[in-house]
């Protein structure tokens, strides 16, 4: 401590100093020029007198924080943390809170230490909200159940900030015992929430519960029902959900309890757009104030998470910057994590187990369908589903298999909207219990296409007539793959061009089949453990 002080008075050398630099103070709203000295890691003045070991020059550059990604899966990206890293590094992200549940779903609380031990070695800081909702509801299958103490000892985990967003809100409004043992084991942390649809006096009975944020929120009247309520309105955009544009009137009013956040990233969007940079632009291209838009993404996720040294450049604060060309475009220059060039491990720790068990009588299935069943309306660009009558399918059938066990337990219904003329498409990525989801024309293709993915331990494959069309082996957890960001995404592209060869006529169809299973979005979404009312809250009989 001794050294920060003699370097921010200038009586050492500080180990760098930027010159020519116009800094962006998230904190008083103003850019200045002057220089900024680093010294071990972190910022110890700006605009006084400092003797370097080494000096970077600007060249006019604005000088910002590192992003900061306040909720995100990185299981939705398909990549691992160091190749997570690799994408979003170049593009300003330095810091990101994962919300793990995808891996301890299918793993348990060695998914939560993985993702932490992995992080550690990727070149970003990577902390965790452990999750709250494993599983979804009680009608998913084979996946990991914690109970409220697992969740405890979760907690107690260094680099798990708080409780991840809990989805159960009926059981939250209705004061299910285990949902409420679950929000008493968290008490004196931070508690994220998941209300989608909740507004008005249902909402501030759910923020009475104890709940600090959501992002669930898609309209402005539901993002101010949140500020109103205490809540911190996470504003999300990724590529499953876009909410920046509709929730514009409120950020346009600048609220301070806000941030952006990404949720579910594609691989190849983020190559292709960016990350969080491609939110800042977007925000400022709708009139946003660029550097109100800069405290949604620095400062203001620091302070929900309690990052207090993270989020801003002023003296004590970890040397995490960006460079930026401008503050429209926000065009990347540079990426710094602790005063040092950002770079992307490349070290993935081994992960053993989590792939797929089909069973021995797999060859022999067949996938009936009760006549009376309604058909999954399946939405191009929505996570939600609709509930259509029965017998207005277009001949797709769809099947949830249970992974983890290899018990030969699954489902079956008819969907309209994905399109097949033929063949199969199917993967393991299947929120939140992460079992295998099939989408076939024919009963062959489904069983060939899950005996595929079983062979390689989890991925995503595409079959017609008998023959595999492409493949994507995600061998983390059925998940995550450790190659590079820019390999995944052209293991991607061939996913996607075998599947519209075929018909599909989904834009994102990993994406779109990844949330056909998830038991708390509406309408109607398939388990192994059949059809699933999303809105009654009950499996259809």
């Amino acid at each position: 401590m001794e050294g920060y002080i003699r370097a921010a008075l200038g009586q050492e050398n500080v180990d760098l100093l930027i010159r020519n630099a116009r800094m962006v103070s998230v904190l008083t709203r103003e850019i200045l020029d002057v220089d900024v000295a680093i010294h071990q890691g972190r910022f110890v003045g700006f605009g006084g007198e400092y003797q370097a070991q080494e000096t970077l020059d600007a060249r006019g550059a604005y000088l910002a924080p590192g992003f900061i990604d306040g909720h995100v899966h990185i299981e939705s990206s398909m990549l691992a943390p160091s190749s997570f890293a690799a994408a979003v590094l170049p593009h300003g992200t330095t810091t990101v809170i994962a919300e793990p549940h995808e891996i301890v779903n299918v793993l348990g609380l060695k998914g939560q230490s993985w993702m932490l031990e992995a992080g550690r070695s990727s070149g970003m800081r990577v902390h965790v909200s452990t999750p709250s909702c494993v599983p979804a509801s009680v009608f998913e299958a084979g996946c990991t159940h914690l109970k409220a103490e697992d969740i405890a000892e979760a907690l107690r985990e260094k680099g798990s900030l708080g409780l991840a967003e809990m989805m159960n809100y009926p059981g939250v409004l209705s004061g299910d015992a285990g949902v409420w043992s679950v929000l008493e084991a968290a008490r004196g942390h931070r508690i994220d929430g998941h209300a989608a649809g909740l507004s008005g006096q249902r909402l501030q009975a759910y923020a009475s519960a104890g709940i600090h944020s959501d992002h669930e929120a898609v309209t402005p009247e539901q993002a101010w029902d949140r500020l109103r309520a205490g809540m911190w309105l996470m504003v999300r955009e990724g590529s499953a959900a876009r909410n920046l544009k509709d929730l514009m009137p409120v950020l346009k009013k600048e609220p301070r309890r806000v941030m952006c956040v990404t949720d579910d990233v594609d691989v190849k969007e983020l190559l292709a757009l960016g990350h969080l940079d491609r939110v800042l632009k977007l925000a400022v291209a709708e009139g946003l104030d660029p550097i109100y838009a800069l405290s949604l993404v620095t400062c203001n996720p620091a302070e929900y998470w309690g990052l207090h040294d993270l989020g801003a450049i002023a003296p004590g604060y970890r040397a995490d910057f960006v460079l930026l060309e401008d503050l429209q475009d926000f065009t990347v220059l540079d990426t710094y994590v602790d005063g040092k060039p950002a770079q992307a491990g490349t070290v993935t720790p081994e992960l053993l187990g989590g792939g797929v068990k089909l069973g021995k009588g797999w060859d022999q299935v067949t996938f009936p369908v009760a006549e009376h069943h309604p058909v999954i309306g399946v939405q191009a660009t929505q996570i939600e589903t609709r509930s259509l009558a029965s017998g207005s399918s277009d001949g797709v059938k769809l099947v949830a298999i249970e992974r983890h066990l290899g018990e030969e337990t699954y489902a079956s219904a008819y969907t309209s909207g994905i399109g097949l003329k033929r063949g199969a498409i199917g993967c393991t990525i299947q929120h939140d219990a992460h079992n295998l989801m099939v989408a076939g024309v024919s009963d062959d293709d489904i069983r060939l296409c899950a005996r595929v993915i079983e062979e390689m331990q989890g991925g995503v494959a595409v079959i017609a007539d008998g023959e595999v069309r492409a493949r994507l082996p995600l061998p983390i957890g059925g998940l995550m793959s450790p190659l590079p960001p820019q390999v995944v995404a052209a293991l991607q592209d061939e996913i996607e061009r075998a599947a519209h060869a075929l018909g599909c006529e989904l834009p994102h169809p990993i994406m779109t089949l990844a949330f056909l299973g998830l038991s708390v979005i509406p309408s109607l979404k398939l388990t192994p453990l059949g059809l699933f009312d999303v809105e009654r809250f009950e499996l259809i009989q």
